[in-house]
């Protein structure tokens, strides 16, 4: 505790009690900066820690989206090979209906010829 001396060199008892208000402050003071300066480091390396776990999530978010965006062309290119097939087989098909509707339609005649020529 610090002592306030008057002029003539005496103690004044009611200067020294607001001096020892004054320490108490000061050391409470000293000890909120003490304690922050502990903590400090430990939550700065948490708001990092905190920000990188953001960074990874979004970018596994990312790759994800990506992922389900590739499936869904992939699948929309099997979808669409898959018609493809379909519509050429639904041809083929027609094909062989029409081919066979004109081989019925033709004369008797007309195949005896055929079958002539060949055998030659």
């Amino acid at each position: 505790m610090f002592r306030v001396l008057g002029t003539s060199g005496q103690s004044n008892p009611a200067l020294d009690i607001h001096a020892g208000r004054h320490d108490m402050n000061r050391r409470s003071i000293l000890s909120i900066i003490s304690a922050t300066a502990l903590i400090l480091p430990i939550l700065a390396v948490t708001s990092v820690t905190s920000a990188q776990d953001q960074d990874r999530d979004r970018d596994q978010l990312k790759t994800q989206q990506q992922i389900q965006d590739k499936d869904k062309l992939q699948t929309k290119d099997q979808l669409k090979e898959k018609d493809q097939l379909k519509e050429q087989e639904r041809t083929r098909e027609r094909t062989r209906e029409q081919t066979r509707k004109e081989r019925t339609e033709r004369p008797q005649h007309e195949k005896a010829e055929r079958s002539e020529r060949q055998g030659k």
